[in-house]
């Protein structure tokens, strides 16, 4: 618009003024500018209340749910030239590096795209890679291609050194939680179940590295094996496009959009196209979810569709987050309950998707959200579940009854089974000369003690119950899905499968991320899947959410629940997470089956 002015004093801030009132007239998202998105971490499912970020000014950040709706608005966006990022993931689940993937493969597709990284530290961040339209490294990194390996931790042996006797029941072979203390090793079972779902991610991974960067995929195996490769291997072997610096990497960007340079800091800069943060973005020209609109008389509203998320272990209550800042968050029945309840009894909501990322739980709280998605679809609401990382245990018995399941190729899913019991630390106690004593008013009120093992009597209770639940469990599934109980019960018995065998075997109906979920529960409310929705999630985690009433029955929280919100729970919670982080499961022998 300045072009023609010459170079004299004043004129470059007119020139930067008139960049910042063109960057404002497109919504914050100047065009031809080129977006840029680090991923040394990967996006989280959510991101909640954070007190750290209020304090800091850091805001929220960006959860997966929008990395990837960003991205897929970013491919069909005139403003958006390209895409380059710094991909060097750590450890992440395999199924959210994949519904991130899917997005970057679909604007690689249109639009130019460039990864790089000082190195590649796994496989998974290779794999994440090799969407882009070029992948480049530092001199001194290596391709991280080495294939995928499950590492478990035994404690039958430190037990029983320690005088803590272990006591659970599992229904289904398969099922594995309490062999972390039962066993010394995999059982064989154990090790059927985790191999063929490594052989099912592999290949997955394999197939789309192959096809990303047009390479055999039977060649893959072998690169694993010689995997980290160095720069002269990964290149000869078509893995990496060029050797270069996050500067070269840049340049090269500027080449792909089909200019001279631009601007990696500033949007300021003359006549260079800006680099923009997808965070920045995703804020910018997100359309949901947005607050209610008051309706326009003549103006039609659009359709609404109610995301309701699960993230976390299952519990019963409100649950939330442990306490920080390194506290894990739970999904409470009461929470989740209440948060589909209110959207069923919302006539503007057109479907529900209830968007699960959990590896099960309490019983009985999977049993109450399993009846508010029952009772969501009795009222007319179709409800469509999302299955993200893992949707295992109870995170399959709250999707068993929707109207379709949608799970990532490589959803850890299934384990339909049930698990039971305590630890006794009797003669750990006495070792170290702690006495124990008890006086009881009938026969099992101190069942659960961790002082004393179950009786004959107890045990077979114990037992009991866990066949009632799992006789229960595979009914609902055959229910839900159409099957036979013995359909059911020959892909049950406590095994975990990968999304894509979970679709071979009729637990899940469909592949894909949260959009195909979104897309199909507007097909089964009666709309075109390319219909423009607003969306509206629950349950929100304002502070406001947090303590305001519920209409649903729902409580609310109290002021000790808000300040434990914002500042974590008391020493409770903090040897709670310590169980969690050393036994890698919480409570299971607190008194009740766990899922």
């Amino acid at each position: 618009m300045f072009a023609f002015l010459p170079s004299i004093p004043g004129v470059d801030d007119v020139r930067a003024l008139a960049g910042r009132v063109d960057t404002a007239r497109h919504h914050g998202v100047p065009s031809g500018c080129v977006l840029e998105l680090s991923l040394r971490t990967l996006p989280p499912e959510t991101t909640g209340l954070d007190p750290l970020s209020i304090i800091t000014g850091g805001g929220r950040g960006i959860t997966l749910r929008d990395a990837v709706a960003a991205i897929h608005r970013a491919a069909d966006d005139p403003r958006v030239a390209g895409l380059i990022a710094r991909v060097q993931l750590d450890a992440s689940p395999a199924a959210a590096v994949q519904e991130l993937r899917e997005a970057i493969a679909a604007f690689s597709a249109v639009k130019p795209s460039l990864a790089w990284a000082e190195t590649y530290p796994g496989t998974l961040s290779y794999y994440l890679a090799s969407a882009f339209g070029e992948v480049w490294m530092q001199p001194s990194g290596t391709v991280g291609l080495i294939g995928f390996a499950s590492n478990a931790t035994f404690l039958r042996g430190a037990l029983d050194k320690a005088g803590i006797e272990a006591e659970f029941i599992a229904k289904g072979e398969y099922k594995s939680a309490a062999n972390l203390f039962t066993e010394g090793g995999f059982t064989d079972s154990h090790r059927e179940a985790v191999t063929r779902m490594l052989e099912s991610l592999q290949g997955q991974v394999w197939q789309a590295i192959a096809g990303s960067r047009n390479i055999d995929s039977g060649g893959l195996d072998a690169l694993a094996d010689r995997a980290p490769l160095l720069r002269d291997d990964a290149v000869a072997a078509g893995l990496v496009d060029r050797i270069g610096f996050r500067d070269e990497a840049h340049a090269r960007m500027a080449e792909l959009v089909g200019v001279e340079d631009y601007s990696p800091e500033s949007s300021d800069s003359e006549g260079k196209p800006p680099r923009l943060n997808l965070v920045r973005y995703a804020g910018a020209s997100r359309p949901w979810p947005m607050p209610p609109v008051p309706s326009i008389p003549g103006r039609k509203p659009k359709p609404t569709l109610a995301v309701v998320t699960l993230e976390g272990p299952i519990v019963n209550g409100r649950g939330g987050r442990q306490f920080l800042p390194i506290g894990n968050s739970s999904a409470g029945g009461d929470t989740i309950a209440a948060a589909l309840r209110e959207a069923a009894a919302d006539d503007s909501v057109s479907a529900i998707v209830l968007r699960v990322e959990s590896p099960g739980g309490s019983v009985t709280a999977s049993e109450t959200i399993w009846r508010e998605v029952t009772r969501a679809r009795e009222r007319g609401k179709p409800v469509v579940v999302s299955m993200g990382s893992v949707a295992a245990s109870g995170g399959y018995y709250v999707a068993m009854n929707a109207d379709a399941i949608v799970a990532n190729p490589a959803t850890i899913t299934g384990s339909i089974g049930v698990i039971t019991g305590k630890l006794v630390i009797r003669d750990l106690k006495e070792r170290y000369g702690v006495a124990s004593d008890a006086v009881r008013t009938n026969a099992n009120a101190d069942a659960w003690s961790m002082d004393t093992p179950f009786t004959p009597e107890q045990r077979a209770h114990r037992e009991a119950e866990a066949d009632l639940f799992y006789t229960d469990f595979v009914e609902r599934v055959a229910q839900g899905r159409n099957m036979t109980t013995d359909a059911v019960d020959a892909v049950a018995r406590g095994r975990i499968w990968t999304g894509a065998d979970a679709l071979e075997r009729g637990l899940v109906d469909e592949l894909g991320g949260l959009r195909t979920a979104v897309r199909r529960a507007k097909v089964l409310a009666g709309l075109d899947e390319d219909t423009d929705v607003r969306i509206v999630s629950f349950p929100t985690s304002s502070l406001l959410s947090i303590v305001r009433p519920r209409e649903s029955s729902q409580p609310a929280a109290s002021l000790t629940d808000a300040v434990g919100a914002l500042l974590g729970r008391s020493i409770t919670g903090i040897i709670e997470g310590v169980e969690q982080v050393l036994s890698g499961t919480s409570a299971l022998w607190l008194g009740e089956s766990r899922l």
